[in-house]
């Protein structure tokens, strides 16, 4: 009798045991799923320190076939793998594109001593970029990136994410890696709100680079 209850009981712990093993991993997951839906929805607020919104998937932007308006290939981990911030245009880059591409620049000046983590890059749709451009980044963008890339490429390569990559008053953000992760936009361009977008996007970028 006593065998008897001994085995039972002994069964008992190797069933307790067995649902430990299964029932923890599960638990948890079942929470974190709910902890992300409350934070899709906004339910739940966890104070993240990103200014802008998350590119959701993060797009392989590293993956195109990269080249400048030279036709020259374009390595992205030459000379060494950067943070940059990408804005997309078109021949003339005026208005909106301009705009953006300013914040861009003057928010990897204000990184100070990190601003050499950092490249500017811009992309042309029209595979060519006009000389009053061209004159305009050589004066005052001296080390930006000048990219060619088909417009329905870059549409392709957005098509799977939240964000929009024409999106007006708008630049994204590259990780070191080559990933597109991050997009600011604002709803229009006064120097007010420009000047509040600068400082959210530096905000964002001291934390980004340790």
């Amino acid at each position: 009798m006593s065998t008897e209850i001994g085995s039972s009981d002994q069964q008992k712990k190797n069933r307790k045991i067995i649902l430990g093993i299964f029932g923890i991993p599960a638990g948890v997951l079942i929470l974190s799923s709910i902890l992300y839906l409350l934070v899709e929805t906004k339910a739940v607020d966890l104070g993240t320190v990103n200014n802008g919104e998350l590119v959701v998937p993060p797009l392989p932007f590293i993956d195109l076939s990269l080249s400048t308006v030279n036709g020259e290939h374009f390595d992205y981990n030459k000379p060494e793998p950067k943070w940059a911030f990408i804005v997309f245009g078109d021949y003339n880059c005026i208005g909106s594109c301009e705009k953006m591409l300013y914040v861009a620049r003057q928010s990897i000046t204000a990184l100070a001593k990190n601003m050499n983590r950092v490249r500017l890059i811009y992309v042309t749709t029209d595979g060519v970029i006009g000389d009053e451009l061209q004159h305009r980044l050589d004066n005052e963008y001296i080390g930006i990136d000048v990219l060619s890339i088909n417009k329905d490429t870059i549409e392709a390569l957005f098509a799977s994410s939240n964000a929009k990559p024409f999106l007006h008053d708008s630049f994204n953000v590259i990780d070191p890696r080559g990933w597109i992760m991050m997009q600011y936009a604002v709803e229009n361009t006064d120097q007010a709100t420009l000047n509040t977008l600068g400082k959210a996007v530096v905000k964002d970028m001291k934390r980004l680079i340790k």
